[in-house]
């Protein structure tokens, strides 16, 4: 993340779809991953900011990146003080790029080290580098204080902490780019997936590394979010599988009539029904309303 690109139109949907959580009752931390401005026109596209259609996704981020985005000296502590991410947990040091290979790996593992006391009582950690992963974990790499390291993110989950991390697609084929979102699912196995993709704009995704505890709440709080921004965001697949839809055991009953009905749990706690008169066609319910239906 670098201060240039607050207000850009990546920021919208970021920042609606961390208040989605926010406002579930879920406690966010927000690792900026903060980097030096860099002059270039990234983070100059806040036309959107001028389309009134577009507050209707969330007027609350939206009238607050209004306000901001104009700024010459805009930066994400103007974030951190808005409010629209209530509760939230920030950590906004900058991440240095000097010294040689050596000074620079030292220094990222005590920057990463200094986040984890600051994130210590979030459920959730959201990871906002520049560009995404970097699958080697090369530290000492060029370039490298524009990605996460993969062993940054493991850190987070395993000190009980559920994780989401910005990437881009950039130039990936589409099998490269399915590589690229799992990495993190073969790493950490236990892990829940999820990937939300933003389409306002160029192509950036949210990888979620979900303990099991959390996952129906999680799937709850993004079926809800996908359903109000549907022309925006949508959900990708992972070599996981694990969508909101997947099937966590069924029943099936046959009626007097011969008609075969299909009761399953989804990963999202709502109950489907399928009957094989319509096949094609599956009813989605609420557990309180398939109890009240049965009496139960």
């Amino acid at each position: 993340m670098k201060n240039q690109y607050v207000g850009d139109i990546g920021d919208y949907g970021k920042y609606a779809l961390l208040r989605a959580f926010v406002n579930a009752g879920v406690s966010v931390g927000v690792n900026w991953y903060l980097t030096d401005n860099d002059g270039s026109n990234d983070g100059r596209f806040i036309y959107y900011l001028n389309e009134n259609r577009m507050r209707w996704y969330d007027s609350e981020v939206f009238d607050v990146l209004k306000k901001i985005a104009h700024k010459k000296d805009k930066s994400v502590k103007d974030i951190q003080k808005s409010g629209i991410l209530s509760g939230a947990a920030f950590y906004d040091e900058k991440l240095g790029i000097s010294g040689s290979p050596k000074a620079r790996e030292d220094f990222r593992n005590k920057w990463f080290e200094n986040s984890i006391p600051v994130m210590k009582d979030v459920q959730l950690i959201f990871m906002d580098p520049d560009n995404g992963l970097l699958e080697s974990g090369n530290a000492t790499k060029l370039g490298a204080e524009k990605y996460i390291l993969p062993e940054e993110a493991e850190k987070y989950f395993s000190l009980g902490h559920d994780v989401v991390y910005y990437c881009h697609k950039g130039r990936r084929s589409y099998d490269a780019w399915q590589g690229y979102i799992s990495f993190m699912f073969d790493r950490i196995p236990e892990a829940k997936p999820a990937v939300l993709t933003y389409h306002k704009g160029s192509q950036r995704s949210y990888v979620f590394l979900i303990h099991e505890e959390h996952f129906i709440e999680y799937r709850q709080i993004i079926e809800s979010f996908k359903h109000r921004w549907t022309r925006l965001f949508s959900e990708e697949k992972t070599n996981r599988g694990d969508t909101a839809g997947a099937e966590e055991g069924t029943i099936t009953v046959e009626k007097s009539d011969g008609t075969k009905v299909t009761v399953g749990r989804r990963a999202d706690g709502q109950i489907a029904v399928t009957s094989s008169k319509n096949p094609d066609s599956t009813m989605v319910i609420s557990p309180d309303l398939f109890c009240s239906c049965i009496g139960v």
